[in-house]
Parts: structure tokens; sequence; C-alpha cells
């Protein structure tokens, strides 16, 4: 007598030698593990230098130490929220805790995609609560005293073109003459001066510093960028008086070319060191923080 096995007992016998391809969510992973695989490889191929700076840090200096011993799939939305608390408790801001947590987010959120976990539970917790004050500009008499205080410095049309043109940081550090033209009366904006990162060159003799202050010091990072949105590529118009000012401020760099002689740079940025390199965005925070000391703003 012949025995035939029945369709469904053909089919899950095929089923059972078949090798599962669901990868059980957040196998293999601690936090810790992902969040650094995350940012070294995934993100900084594909986010700028400054945003993939932010991720690095928040991962390096909070989300480790933090939270990095939890496994991936048994991270909860508390756990989160007992963090930021903890970080704002230790003496953060909630700025940086709200910063951390949309780190945490967009990392959480690749590990979905990718099928390590089912749910992204950044998106669960509660954010940290941020008080956004009121933007109060200038008044005019306050912008005539930082003028006065300006006008005592080197590369004062820096600061005389930031509260004309409402130009950012980078945006004003990023300015090159060729973006410039002062007979048709008009600036393009077109790149952004980036932070500076540099490495020790001190190779089989460390300097013993921290490599921003290494003798030898070799950067590592491009000086600017093109700025990352249309919105950003613009062209402005250039009121008469900011031309005038504009011309002196080449006159003066001219002056400096010819006393730098061999020295000279000739990077072509509109606001450079003495020698024509770029300036240093660390530099410039703190001479405008020093400006607004100076004129009581």
């Amino acid at each position: 007598m012949r025995v035939t096995s029945s369709p469904h007992c053909s089919l899950s016998a095929a089923r059972s030698s078949m090798p599962s391809k669901l990868r059980k969510p957040g196998q293999s992973w601690t936090l810790q593990a992902w969040l650094e695989h995350w940012v070294e490889n995934i993100a900084k191929p594909y986010v700028s230098e400054n945003t993939y700076d932010g991720y690095e840090v928040d991962v390096r200096v909070h989300l480790v130490p933090g939270l990095g011993a939890h496994k991936l799939d048994r991270l909860e939305p508390e756990h989160l929220e007992r963090f930021y608390r903890k970080m704002q408790d230790s003496g953060s801001s909630a700025g940086t805790a709200h910063h951390v947590h949309r780190t945490i987010r967009v990392a959480l959120g690749e590990a979905v995609r990718r099928g390590h976990v089912p749910t992204n539970v950044a998106e669960i917790a509660k954010a940290p609560r941020l008080e956004e004050g009121d933007i109060e500009p200038y008044t005019i008499e306050e912008v005539r005293s930082l003028l006065v205080e300006a006008a005592k410095l080197r590369n004062s049309a820096r600061w005389v073109v930031a509260l004309a043109l409402g130009l950012r940081q980078g945006e004003a550090l990023g300015l090159h003459w060729e973006d410039v033209d002062l007979d048709a009366g008009y600036v393009r904006i077109r790149k952004n001066r980036l932070r500076p990162k540099y490495a020790h060159g001190c190779g089989a003799n460390p300097c013993g510093r921290k490599a921003g202050y290494c003798p030898q010091r070799e950067q590592t990072r491009r000086e600017h960028k093109s700025t990352k949105s249309r919105a950003g590529r613009r062209t402005i118009d250039l009121p008469d008086p900011l031309i005038k000012i504009l011309r002196q401020h080449q006159e003066a760099q001219e002056r400096e070319r010819i006393a730098a002689g061999a020295d000279w740079e000739g990077k072509g940025y509109v606001f450079a060191s003495p020698t024509g390199g770029p300036l240093s965005p660390n530099t410039d925070f703190h001479v405008w923080k020093r400006l607004l000391r100076d004129a009581g703003v």
C-alpha cells in the first residue's frame, strides 16, 4: 500500500528546509555598535562635514556613554526620555539634549529601514522641550554703535557686510572676490566657509599637543563648500555706500598683498588673513563677541 504525503505536509517540509530571510531585529547589535557603525559608514559619506561633526559628537560624547550598553532591539522610549532628563540634570542645555534626540532619531530610522529593528523608538519618545525666545533685531542705535567699533578693526568691512546684507558667518567668510561685482553692484552667495579640522604632522616626534595646535599640523578638511540649497545660492544687490566700503577694503587688502610679498596665499577671499588665507570661524566668532561687548550691545 503506497502512502502519499498531503500537499500541506510537503509545503511545511519545504518551508522548514529554506533558510529564513527575516533577520531577527537587532541581532548582534548593541546601541553602541550600531551608532558607531552608522555614523562612520552610513552617515559620513553622505552628509556635509558640519552635519557629520554634530552627529559624531552626539554619538561619542553623549549617546555611547549614556545608552551604548542597551541592545538595539530592547531600547524603549522611556530609556531615551530618562537619558535626556539626566543630561539636563548634569548640566547640558535643552538645546544640546534636543540635538542628541535628533541624531538618535536619524540613526534609528536607518536601523528600521534596514530591518534591524521594527520601530523607531526615538519617534515615540518625547523630545526635550525647547523654550523659543523672541528674536529681537538690533535697533538703529545699536547698529550705529557696532559700526563705530567695527571701524576700529582690521577687516571692518566684514561686519558692515554682515549687518547690511544679513549674511551667515559661513557665507561671509566664504565670500570670494570672483563673486563680487562692484561695477555692476551685486554679490553672489555661492560658498560656505567650513570649520577647519587638523591632523598631527609631527610624525615620529609627537609634539604632545592637540592636533589643532601642532606646529606641523595638516589641514584635513576643505576650506569651503558650495551652499547646499538653491535658496542659499542667491544674488544680492549692493547699496552704493557698501560698494564704496568694499572698494576701500579691496585697496587695503592690496596693500597687505604687497607687504606680504612671497608669503601671500592669494586664495581670493574677500575677508582674509594678513597673508591672504581664510579666516578661522572660531577666531571670527570671538572677534564678534568682543565687538558686541565693546559696543555695549
